[in-house]
C-alpha cells in the first residue's frame, strides 16, 4: 500500500517543478542557450540540427516564442516542438530535472565558468584597424576626408559604420567590452532576436586613435561628417592618450611644439 504522505511529496514536488519551469521560461531565452552551446544559425535562423547527422539546415528557430522545431524525419525530435528546457534536455541528454538544473546554472550563472574580461588594449587596437579598414568601403568617408584635406597614407584615420558589433552578436565577451568601453551603449529594450538591443557610438564618423606612450591606442576620438555645429565631437569614456602621439622626452617645452601633441579638440580643421 503507497501512503498518503507519498502523494502529497509528490505533488509538493511537482508544484515546485512548475514553478520552477515557469521561471526559467521566462527568464532564459533561446538565444542564450544557442549561444551557451557555441551554436550560431544563418540569416533565416536555422541551423544545422544538433540531435542528429545533419548536413544541411532543418533545425528552424523561433525567437518569439523561444522554440525550435527540426524537420527532418531522421532526428529523434521530429514532429515535437522544443523550449529551451526541451532543448537542454536533448543536447546534454539528460532527464527533466538535470535540465532544469542546467536551464538554471545559464540563468544564475552559478556553476559555470566565467570567461577572462577582455584585455581593453587589445580590443581598441583590433576596433580601430577594423575602422580604418571602413574608411575604404564607404564613399561618404572617402569624400568627407578629401575634402578636409586629410592625407591617409601620413594619418591613420577609421570610419565607423555603426556595424562593427553585428559579427560580435554571438560573442558574449566581446559584446561586454565594447559596452565597458563605451563603444555600445544599453536602448533597455530586446532586439527581434530576443537578445538586448545596443546603439552603436559614433555612428557616421570618422575616427582617430589616442595614443600613450608606447604608441598604444589607449582611446578614441570621433569625429561626426554632418553639419550639425552641436553634435561634431565625441570621445570615448575614460579618455586618455594624447593625438597623434606622446612627444618626444627631448622636446622643447614651446608652445608650438606642445600643440602638435595635445589632445585632439574641436576644431573646424578636422
Amino acid at each position: 500500500m503507497i501512503h498518503c504522505d507519498y502523494f502529497c511529496d509528490v505533488s509538493i514536488n511537482h508544484i515546485k517543478n512548475i514553478m520552477e519551469i515557469s521561471e526559467i521560461k521566462t527568464r532564459l531565452t533561446l538565444a542564450q542557450v544557442l549561444h551557451y552551446y557555441h551554436l550560431k544559425p544563418d540569416k533565416n535562423l536555422r541551423l544545422c540540427c544538433p540531435f542528429h547527422d545533419d548536413k544541411t539546415p532543418s533545425l528552424q528557430l523561433y525567437y518569439k516564442t523561444h522554440t525550435a522545431y527540426c524537420f527532418s524525419s531522421n532526428c529523434k525530435t521530429h514532429g515535437k516542438s522544443m523550449d529551451v528546457i526541451d532543448f537542454i534536455m536533448n543536447k546534454e541528454n539528460c532527464t527533466k530535472h538535470e535540465a532544469l538544473k542546467k536551464a538554471t546554472e545559464m540563468i544564475t550563472g552559478e556553476g559555470l565558468k566565467a570567461a577572462p574580461p577582455a584585455d581593453r588594449l587589445t580590443t581598441l587596437h583590433k576596433i580601430f584597424t577594423y575602422f580604418k579598414n571602413g574608411v575604404v568601403n564607404s564613399q561618404p568617408a572617402k569624400a568627407y576626408i578629401q575634402k578636409r584635406h586629410l592625407n591617409t597614407d601620413t594619418i591613420d584615420i577609421g570610419f565607423n559604420s555603426g556595424q562593427f558589433h553585428y559579427k560580435q552578436n554571438d560573442a558574449a565577451e566581446a559584446m561586454q567590452e565594447y559596452l565597458n568601453i563605451g563603444l555600445l551603449l544599453e536602448l533597455g529594450v530586446m532586439s527581434r532576436f530576443g537578445k538586448p538591443a545596443y546603439k552603436p557610438f559614433g555612428k557616421h564618423c570618422i575616427v582617430f586613435a589616442l595614443r600613450d606612450q608606447e604608441k598604444r591606442v589607449v582611446s578614441l576620438y570621433f569625429r561626426s561628417m554632418s553639419d550639425d555645429k552641436s553634435q561634431r565631437h565625441f570621445y570615448l569614456k575614460d579618455r586618455q592618450g594624447l593625438y597623434p602621439k606622446y612627444p618626444r622626452e627631448n622636446t622643447q617645452n614651446s608652445s608650438s611644439r606642445r600643440a602638435s601633441s595635445m589632445p585632439l579638440r574641436s576644431s573646424n580643421s578636422i
